[in-house]
């Protein structure tokens, strides 16, 4: 690999894991007007007028641009990167946007090309040695929260923002909120159960996320389930949100529901056969979700399509936890 960073590299980085902003200000003027956002990170970017073209190096910000109608003049999507199939919740609204490859060429060259008005980029990025040249190209948003995987419901508001749109945003996320309230009251027990998550990516190595307030634990919050009290213990103890697990240590994931992701199919046989799997709660009781690599991104990473796409995979789990 050469010094320029590939968006793969870092991107990637997203499986191996409120406030909204240090301060938002702009026109009220819908038709446009400049918008200034603080970020985390101490960068104020302006943005001096609603944008036109548009790139999103990351899959919840390009979920949260094609919510709004606006198609990304170019994208970075892991699942296409890594299984050359997009997110199945964005439908054919990207087939005239250009893909950004990480294979192919320097990064910022390729986004130069697009003659961006506004990047968006995963709160990560700025860790790449290539994100100050990429900044340069246009204003550029990456982490509004300060976490690892930022709110979906801030990157809504954020967008409402820049695009003149707060209307639009309220709406977006109003619906988004009725799809996970609609679970909730599909299966009210669900509410005190504790849940699971981890990406099994390879045969002796999980990555499970044990910090609660993770972006992606916000949507199990909000059903009011709580995490398995064992991978809260050991994020306390390591400081790591998002660790690595061994097999040996499968039965640090008993919970009432288990959500797990692999690579291939056959991962997904290894994990049942290892040792202590079987004595799991949530696998004597049938509630363990296996997904997909894209799948999993869309919880990873939750954003308005995505929700609604994974809470209909992971309706059979829920019943079986509270049958």
């Amino acid at each position: 690999m050469t010094s320029r960073l590939r968006l793969g590299a870092f991107l990637a980085a997203v499986l191996m894991f409120t406030g909204l902003l240090a301060g938002c200000s702009g026109s009220d003027d819908s038709s446009g007007g400049s918008v200034q956002l603080n970020l985390p990170d101490g960068r104020s970017v302006t943005i001096p007028e609603t944008p036109k073209r548009i790139v999103t190096l990351g899959d919840q910000w390009t979920d949260v641009a094609l919510s709004f109608g606006v198609t990304p003049v170019g994208y970075y999507d892991y699942s296409k990167s890594a299984t050359g199939e997009l997110q199945p919740w964005y439908g054919q609204k990207l087939k005239d946007s250009t893909f950004v490859d990480p294979t192919k060429g320097d990064d910022a060259t390729t986004i130069a090309k697009l003659d961006p008005d506004l990047i968006f980029a995963p709160g990560f990025a700025s860790n790449s040695p290539e994100f100050e040249q990429i900044a340069k190209l246009a204003p550029t948003v990456n982490s509004i929260s300060g976490q690892e995987i930022d709110p979906w419901q801030d990157m809504v508001t954020v967008m409402g923002t820049v695009l003149h749109q707060p209307e639009k945003a309220t709406e977006i996320i109003e619906k988004t909120n009725g799809d996970i309230k609609a679970i909730a009251e599909e299966f009210p027990s669900l509410a005190g159960k504790t849940y699971a998550l981890a990406f099994m990516y390879g045969n002796d190595q999980l990555s499970v996320l044990g910090d609660p307030n993770d972006g992606a634990a916000k949507l199990f919050s909000e059903l009011k389930m709580t995490m398995a009290p064992k991978l809260v213990a050991e994020y306390q103890r390591s400081g790591n949100p998002r660790f690595g697990l061994s097999t040996e240590n499968i039965p640090m994931l008993d919970a009432d529901v288990l959500v797990v992701a692999t690579a291939t199919p056959q991962q997904a046989e290894t994990l049942r056969n290892l040792p202590g799997y079987k004595n799991l709660k949530a696998v004597k009781d049938g509630a363990v979700a296996f997904l997909t690599q894209s799948q999993i991104t869309g919880l990873n990473a939750p954003s308005p399509n995505s929700i609604p796409y994974v809470l209909d995979l992971l309706k059979p789990a829920f019943g079986s936890a509270t049958a």
